[in-house]
């Protein structure tokens, strides 16, 4: 076979990154926490909730973490140095769901980096994976690497369940990165106390959406080179900014901030999957960190899907659309889940199987600094990207344009601006678009029937979407 001189500098490059890599610390792991004043896990699976074969378990992990420190300049390209400094004790928590019998287990775990956008502690991609994750097998950890959810007033675990939460500590943010390291040791490779029972780990992949996708940007260009953990990575709807080294929460690096913009490292070693919705290019700007696809990065764009959603097949009033926190207008209602399950999928299957998934079409854009920098159709929605079959057998106008609030709730944090719209057609636009009911359903099936072709759905919401359709009352 013959080698280029790029691929001999690139190969070169990640080699003599991993001559500095070291393993991450081990810290000890608690047995399954039990107790408290509510006598759960906070996100904890209700009874009826709980899959069949599943089991969840809630545990403590604790040590010492470093903080890393910027060595050099931290450009757009994504190639960023860190070293560790002084260390800081912590005790934060996991949360694991995972097959109870050992044949049930795929051999993937899932390591999510648990949102705390709301100033507590959410699974906000597990809500979207979950179905995939149970039929296919994976086993699941979310870890708590953040401050904020351990000790926010009256949101954090602390103010939760004070009994059962009294034991944890963080020393805040800019050791976020190597406790989650630490946690991802602990599943991976643990020393007395295993937190999967004894699940044998094939491939480890870690996932974060929204404000967790800033956070394994930086972790990914940052921390992975030093402590190569993870098997592959899931980006979901990151923003124009990563999140700094040491700053809280979303903030950026006092003196240094990271640019706007930042790519993944392109001598990353493992695949890198960018899943990014039409609303966070509007909303968070995210079409500024657009780049090239390259063998261990791919990126997806769906059109019509906002930063978050409250999910139809069809939209059809009534039932009456959600206004989600008291929002202004009703949200988007995109399937913006499909297209997640079937993200993992095909990011298991590179991890796993080499299958390299396909870039999908870019969302079409004009000026890139605009408010919206998204083209648009007649009825206001985006072009390009991948074209769910409520865009492409459209019945509302669903977009991630910037929603407003109608009623604020005191003290509350308010997210409405990343919610978009679903604006539906009136009747006479339905009889200008499809002449029978037969003709729409048609026109929805053959939409789902590509995505399921070109891999960005899967065929479980393939068929229920189309079953949706059928059952529909659109132009009968």
């Amino acid at each position: 076979m013959k080698l280029t001189l790029a691929v001999v500098v690139s190969a070169a490059m990640v080699t003599l990154s991993l001559l500095h890599a070291a393993p991450a610390t081990n810290p000890s792991v608690s047995a399954p926490v039990s107790g408290g004043n509510r006598g759960q896990a906070f996100g904890a699976w209700t009874t009826a909730a709980t899959p069949a074969g599943y089991v969840e378990e809630e545990r403590f992990f604790s040590g010492a973490a470093a903080v890393y420190q910027k060595a050099g300049t931290w450009g757009v390209d994504g190639k960023w140095e860190a070293t560790p400094g002084a260390h800081a004790d912590y005790r934060v928590r996991m949360l694991v769901r995972r097959p109870t019998d050992p044949a049930r287990f795929n051999g993937i775990l899932v390591v999510e980096w648990l949102n705390v956008s709301a100033q507590l502690e959410g699974a906000a991609d597990y809500m979207q994976m979950e179905e995939e994750l149970v039929r296919e097998g994976y086993a699941w950890a979310g870890i708590g690497a953040q401050a904020v959810g351990v000790n926010a007033p009256g949101t954090g675990l602390k103010a939760w369940d004070a009994a059962r939460y009294a034991p944890l500590t963080h020393p805040g943010d800019a050791y976020s990165y190597d406790i989650f390291s630490q946690g991802a040791q602990a599943l991976r490779h643990p020393q007395g106390v295993d937190p999967l029972g004894g699940l044998r780990i094939r491939h480890m992949l870690a996932t974060g959406r929204s404000q967790s996708a800033f956070r394994l940007v930086t972790y990914i260009n940052a921390v992975h080179p030093l402590t190569p953990l993870f098997d592959g990575y899931l980006v979901h709807s990151r923003s124009a900014n990563a999140s700094g080294i040491t700053a809280e929460g979303m903030g950026r690096d006092a003196g240094t901030p990271i640019p706007a913009g930042a790519h993944i490292r392109t001598d990353v070693n493992v695949p890198v999957f960018d899943l990014q919705t039409e609303g966070d290019m509007v909303a968070l700007r995210s079409h500024l960190t657009r780049q090239e696809p390259n063998p261990h990065y791919r990126r997806w764009e769906i059109a019509g899907a906002a930063h978050a959603e409250t999910p139809r097949w069809v939209v059809e009033v009534p039932p009456p659309l959600d206004f989600g926190q008291g929002c202004k207008d009703a949200v988007n209602a995109a399937p913006h889940h499909a297209v997640v399950k079937a993200a993992l999928r095909a990011l298991t299957r590179w991890v796993r199987d080499g299958v390299i998934p396909p870039q999908s079409p870019a969302i079409e854009l004009s000026d890139a600094a605009a408010a919206d920098p998204v083209v648009r159709d007649g009825f206001g929605n985006a072009k390009g990207g991948i074209r769910l079959p409520e865009l492409e057998a459209p019945t509302a106008r669903m977009d991630g344009g910037q929603n407003a609030v109608a009623q604020a709730a005191p003290g509350a944090p308010n997210f409405c601006f990343l919610f978009g719209h679903t604006v539906p057609f009136d009747a006479p636009t339905l009889t200008s678009l499809y002449q029978t009911h037969e003709a729409y359903v048609r026109k929805f099936a053959a939409a789902a029937d590509a995505l399921e072709r070109d891999g960005y759905w899967l065929k479980a919401e393939a068929d229920q979407a189309r079953r949706a359709a059928e059952q529909s009352r659109v132009r009968r």
